[in-house]
């Protein structure tokens, strides 16, 4: 293929572009009677459909039988890149649907936030299309701070300001982190690219395993890993819904294309480095996280350590080295998304008719809104990973994945976490189908969220079915060379 370089990656320029519009929108809105804000939404929409449109040419070529790699010095878009592609602009799409009813809590800065997710959009996509350590520096960090930012926008100022300084101090330490363990790789190695650091590895020191596990800290705070779990459910408590829900998806999304090109590929080689500290972290992360949610009474709060549990999935899966492995990671991260974006999608629209999430607030949902109850149902067996639904087999899979990379006592902390979760959601089943009926009934969410819902549910009940095509795609996103030298 020869493309110029703006025609090559056009993605991430459509949705700079689109970032920029919903700028000038923004600005245009007070002398427009406040139209501008609403239009955002469909801006947003627009790009990110754009974005994908530009992208379908290279998968054509790409995941052919002799991809060919489209290298342009530090970036290059290759099957791994693709797939990244896809998935970040399909959960950037689920969050503005799903959370449609909840931009009533950024008023009046619904344009603001719409540009600072299409950047973070850009970074994830930079991200997985690094190829030396200081691109991939960069893009985390485009990725990560503009979702930092827009933890201040809320109604209430000040306590959203509160917040969002906490976040920046938080996302920047943990870059910092990231960024002094890419420099002891990059120092050992004597190069920055990732396909030369292991040729320049020829020795695996002390100082090897402190870079490798400063990378790994510096990621951690995306998922949620410990010791960041409390930290991301306090922002899950205070944060409107939809920053909360960017920050989580687009975060994680980054963070695992990261760790992906840094662990498994350019250490591959060394697996003794990193393959202990990433399984002590998810084996800790897997136990506590549905531990904290049994304690909760209030599902949102529920919610958000059963994600972090399901994310602590991904770095519990890196120690199998091998495309099966990734690939295994890969359709973890397809299942995620349609749960998360669903689950807080149905949340902020409660919460935006007054409702709470407490358990006095859901006693018998299925009397006031039977159609609302059963979509939460099905979303939340997902998440506990209940056949025949998506997690089922994601779950499945990362306990062989555990099994084949030799640490048989992190797949019992799998089974273990799997157990703890079904007994929450089935906890939090009993309070929805009580036969007592707390409160008034509750309206559907508008036309944008239903769809959003809708396809999020969806894809739950049919990821599951559609095991073999969905994971023969994630196997051919994790071929060589990304896996080893």
């Amino acid at each position: 293929m020869n493309l110029t370089f703006l025609q090559d990656f056009g993605p991430i320029g459509i949705l700079l572009l689109g970032a920029a519009v919903c700028a000038a929108l923004d600005l245009r809105s007070f002398d427009s009677h406040g139209r501008g804000p609403q239009r955002t939404r469909w801006v947003v929409l627009a790009s990110l459909l754009l974005a994908f449109v530009a992208s379908i040419g290279f998968w054509h070529s790409s995941f052919g039988p002799t991809p060919p790699d489209i290298e342009h010095g530090s970036l290059v878009i290759d099957r791994f890149a693709l797939f990244f592609y896809a998935i970040t602009l399909a959960a950037a799409g689920a969050v503005v649907l799903c959370g449609a009813d909840a931009e009533s809590e950024l008023d009046p800065h619904r344009g603001v936030f719409h540009l600072l997710l299409l950047m973070s959009c850009a970074g994830v996509l930079f991200t997985a299309s690094a190829t030396d350590l200081i691109s991939m520096g960069a893009g985390l960090a485009l990725a990560v701070l503009p979702m930092a930012l827009a933890q201040g926008l809320h109604k209430s100022a000040a306590g959203s300001v509160r917040t969002a300084a906490r976040a920046l101090s938080v996302s920047g330490f943990s870059l910092v982190v990231f960024l002094l363990g890419i420099a002891i790789l990059a120092g050992l190695a004597g190069t920055t690219t990732l396909r030369a650091i292991p040729l320049g590895l020829q020795h695996l020191g002390p100082l090897l395993v402190v870079g490798a596990i400063l990378m790994i800290l510096g990621v951690a705070a995306q998922f949620g890993l410990f010791p960041f779990l409390w930290w991301r459910a306090g922002l899950g408590s205070r944060l409107p819904t939809l920053p909360f829900l960017a920050a989580t998806l687009l975060g994680s999304l980054a963070g695992t294309a990261a760790l992906l090109r840094l662990l498994p590929g350019a250490l591959g080689a060394a697996p003794s480095t990193w393959t202990l500290a990433v399984a002590v972290l998810a084996g800790i992360t897997l136990v506590l996280a549905p531990c904290l949610a049994w304690r909760q009474r209030r599902l949102s709060l529920t919610v958000v350590y059963l994600l972090v549990a399901q994310l602590a999935l991904v770095p519990a899966t890196l120690p199998e080295v091998s495309q099966a492995g990734t690939a295994t990671i890969l359709y973890l991260l397809l299942c995620v998304i349609p749960l998360a974006a669903g689950l807080l999608g149905l949340l902020g629209s409660i919460a935006a008719q007054g409702e709470g999430s407490a358990t006095s607030d859901l006693r018998g949902l299925w009397a006031r809104s039977p159609v609302l109850a059963g979509a939460l149902a099905l979303l939340l067996a997902g998440l506990a990973g209940l056949p025949p639904l998506a997690g089922f087999f994601a779950r499945l899979m990362t306990v062989d994945a555990a099994l084949h990379a030799g640490l048989g006592w992190l797949a019992w902390l799998e089974l273990v976490s799997a157990v703890i979760s079904v007994l929450v959601v089935f906890r939090w089943l009993l309070t929805i189908f009580d036969a007592r009926v707390d409160g008034p009934a509750i309206a559907l969410p508008q036309r944008t969220t239903v769809i959003g819902v809708v396809l999020c549910t969806g894809a739950v009940l049919s990821f599951g079915l559609l095991l073999g095509p969905l994971f023969a795609i994630a196997t051919r996103g994790a071929l060589p060379p990304l896996i080893g030298p």
